[in-house]
């Protein structure tokens, strides 16, 4: 745990460092310097750290057992059944197995911080401190999905649907429930104000009262996770931390919502209304800014959805995951000097606070700590 906590306070005073060396900073440089110690704790590390580690390494031994088409004893989706079996062909064990998928989700995470984040340090900042770095060490499956997912953006900007929708059935065959992330593309489209944002958080209270047959609907037409059903992950039973969840999404939510957001001027460096490069006039691009407040107000809901349910928080990773882009976007927003400072402190506090508090009384929800090498590991 003191371990964790000295890496968030480490890029607590890098958040500083940037402020006050902003222009002179190599962003890329920047990047790989606050990334990459991340990555070899996350790619280098034992099965043991993580919950579903352990369990990953089993798979990947039954798997690397099987020929190639043959059908698989583990419940894992194809495309990461056919991506184990493809590496253990090529004569990886699980160590060189979890380099490379870690590699590919930080690189993605990283494109896309590089890309789009007004403040480096402050979104890997905030990816330790809301736990996503955590996740990467327990649901990895589910992060490579993730990060499948980050490269349909440009998709999503420019209105390609199409490519949008293959960038995200390619993510569904790593983790089925990708899928959900279809939802974003209409909701972008529109011009969401005040008002639509109102609609859909009472679609989103609807949708939490009618959760258990949504929630039946959603299995009879996947065929799978029903052995969730008898486990924990559908019913909250006085779990604080869902509380907490919302809270913290809430908060997000609403500093957006009293900027207006969504108001936020199309600048010319990012979101350009139209494609000079290709030779086609008028094109209306899809701004940043609409993609970062939709993918938040999505969050919000689920969040509501999810006081009937533990296992939102999953369903929620795929879009919350744009937090570090929205959340330096967000601050930068607010025109007051004094106020948004004051919103920042309160953010890095609080997700400090958060991050510290978890780690103390909830250890065992990542299994993240003691961290443990992989050579350090015995069987």
């Amino acid at each position: 745990m003191i371990l964790y906590t000295i890496i968030a306070l480490y890029y607590i005073i890098c958040m500083l460092f940037e402020k006050i060396l902003e222009k002179q900073i190599n962003r890329k440089m920047w990047l790989v310097f606050l990334l990459l110690p991340l990555f070899f704790m996350a790619a280098l590390r034992a099965p043991t750290v993580g919950t579903d580690t352990l369990n990953y390494y089993q798979s990947y031994l039954i798997i690397s057992q099987e020929s190639f088409f043959s059908e698989s004893a583990s419940r894992m989706e194809i495309g990461y059944v056919m991506l184990a079996r493809l590496l253990s062909t090529l004569g990886l064990d699980f160590l060189g197995f979890q380099i490379i998928t870690t590699a590919f989700i930080f690189f993605s995470f990283g494109k896309f911080i590089l890309k789009y984040s007004k403040n480096i340090a402050f979104s890997v900042y905030f990816f330790v401190a809301s736990r996503m770095f955590f996740a990467t060490m327990n649901i990895s499956r589910q992060y490579i999905a993730v990060a499948i997912l980050l490269l349909s953006v440009e998709f999503i900007k420019k209105r390609q649907f199409l490519k949008f929708f293959l960038i995200v059935l390619l993510a569904s065959l790593f983790h089925t429930t990708a899928i959900v992330f279809l939802v974003i593309y209409p909701i972008v489209q529109l011009r969401l104000n005040f008002k639509k944002t109102i609609v859909f958080i009472s679609l989103g209270i609807v949708s939490g009262i009618l959760f258990d047959y949504i929630v039946q609907f959603f299995i009879n037409i996947t065929g799978r996770y029903q052995e969730y059903l008898a486990g924990g992950y559908f019913n909250f039973e006085g779990n604080v931390a869902i509380y907490f969840n919302l809270l913290i999404n809430f908060s997000f939510f609403i500093v957006g919502v009293l900027i207006r957001y969504w108001d936020i001027p199309i600048k010319m460096n990012n979101n350009c209304d139209k494609l000079k490069d290709l030779g086609i006039r008028k094109v209306k691009l899809i701004s940043n800014e609409t993609i970062w407040y939709a993918s938040c107000l999505i969050t919000f809901i689920l969040s509501i959805v999810g006081l009937n349910s533990t296992i939102m928080d999953r369903i929620e990773t795929y879009f919350t995951v744009f937090f570090l882009a929205y959340i330096p976007s967000l601050v930068q927003g607010i025109k007051s000097k004094e106020i948004r400072v004051i919103v920042t402190g309160s953010i890095v506090i609080g997700l400090f606070a958060n991050f510290v508090l978890i780690m103390i009384y909830r250890p065992n929800w990542n299994l993240v700590f003691p961290y443990n090498w992989y050579w350090d590991w015995n069987w």
